[in-house]
Formats: C-alpha cells, sequence, structure tokens
C-alpha cells in the first residue's frame, strides 16, 4: 500500500479533527474533573509527540476523514510534534494541578489548551508550530550549508 504522505509530513486535515477532539475531551475533563480524561491525553499526546505510534485520537481522525471522503493535504511533521510536546506538557499539569486540589489553577491550563487547540482545529492557527519557528528552527542545522 503506497503511503500518500511522507514520513516528514502529516496529514493537515487529520491534525485539525484531533484538535477539535482535544477541545471536546479538555472541555468535558474540566467539567467533570475526571482525571482518566487527563491520563488519556497525556498518553495520546505522548504518542503524538514522541514516538510513530498513531494515538487513538489520529486513529478515530483518520476514520472521520475516510467517512467525509477529505482529501489529504501534507504539511511538515515536526512542528507539529512540537506542539503536541507542548500539549503533553500541559496535560500532565492539568493533571498534577487536579490531583492537587488547584482547580483553578488546571482551569487557567485547560482553558489556554482549548484555545491553541481550537486556534488549530477551527482557523488552522497552530500557535505550537509559531513557537517551533521561534524556539527550535532556527538552531536547527540545514544541509548543504
Amino acid at each position: 500500500m503506497k503511503k500518500s504522505i511522507s514520513e516528514n509530513h502529516v496529514n493537515e486535515k487529520i491534525v485539525r479533527i484531533v484538535a477539535g477532539q482535544v477541545v471536546l475531551i479538555t472541555i468535558l475533563l474540566l467539567l467533570t474533573e475526571w482525571r482518566i480524561l487527563a491520563y488519556f491525553l497525556i498518553i495520546d499526546f505522548a504518542l503524538r509527540a514522541f514516538t510513530t505510534i498513531p494515538s487513538l485520537l489520529a486513529l478515530n481522525a483518520k476514520g472521520i476523514s475516510r467517512t467525509f471522503n477529505l482529501t489529504p493535504k501534507p504539511i511538515f511533521a515536526p512542528p507539529k510534534k512540537f506542539a503536541a510536546a507542548i500539549g503533553f506538557l500541559f496535560t500532565v499539569t492539568i493533571a498534577v494541578l487536579l490531583y492537587m486540589g488547584l482547580i483553578t489553577g488546571a482551569y487557567v491550563v485547560g482553558g489556554i489548551l482549548i484555545f491553541c487547540a481550537a486556534l488549530e482545529a477551527f482557523l488552522n492557527i497552530c500557535i505550537g508550530c509559531y513557537v517551533f519557528n521561534w524556539l527550535v528552527a532556527p538552531f536547527i542545522k540545514t544541509r548543504g550549508v
């Protein structure tokens, strides 16, 4: 089976669907304070940021994409992986704050995560990608230079 997107690229439409799912799960997490949802997001972000193993949200997004016959749109993967790593840190922080009973702090961090994921999902604006381009990309050696 031929892959339509290379190893260094991801499907932008899948990324945006995943971001929408993150918005919904994070809202549910904050409304219910079910820490299991935080743990789920931690694992999902970790899989997307630090491995090549597909996460449950990514697999679900691929199914949604197939259902609606969305044409793949390849985009450069490293900024998206960096953004997922930031999401991982945010969800770890939310879980710790909930564990410690610091609900207001969890709402603040969760609100930031929801805001950033909503920007990605609905407006195709990736804050983590901007941070990657400002802080990481200048230090990456380019080939042939």
